[in-house]
């Protein structure tokens, strides 16, 4: 897919639902993580605590300053939940786990919720 169409879905999707910015830092193999880097709109479920909200959400991800991040990495993304309506109230220090199945491969804290501009 041509590069600059998928930055303008994204723009769009974000103008349109906005979206949730956070420090994700990705959990190295020999701890349970992944083994290979991931990228802009890789799709993964979230975990919030169990006092938030006990079950876990879909959303893709943009990464804001790098093109990929390897596990053992942190970076800045975006969070773009597929169903925002099924998300708890999100907001800044908010930690959430980046899950694959059951294997934590990512920690996030929430650093700005970002709302819709149109």
């Amino acid at each position: 897919m041509d590069p600059d169409h998928e930055h303008n879905r994204w723009t769009d999707a974000e103008a349109e639902r906005g979206y949730i910015r956070a420090r994700l830092r990705l959990v190295i193999a020999s701890q349970g993580g992944r083994r290979t880097p991931i990228h802009s709109g890789y799709r993964s479920r979230w975990g919030f605590p169990p006092d938030v909200h006990p079950e876990s959400h879909d959303a893709p991800l943009t990464l804001e300053t790098v093109k990929t991040l390897a596990p053992g990495e942190g970076a800045t993304v975006r969070l773009h939940p597929l169903m925002p309506d099924l998300w708890p109230l999100v907001g800044p220090g908010l930690r959430l786990s980046m899950r694959e199945g059951a294997r934590i491969v990512g920690l996030a804290e929430v650093v700005e919720v970002v709302p819709p501009s149109r």
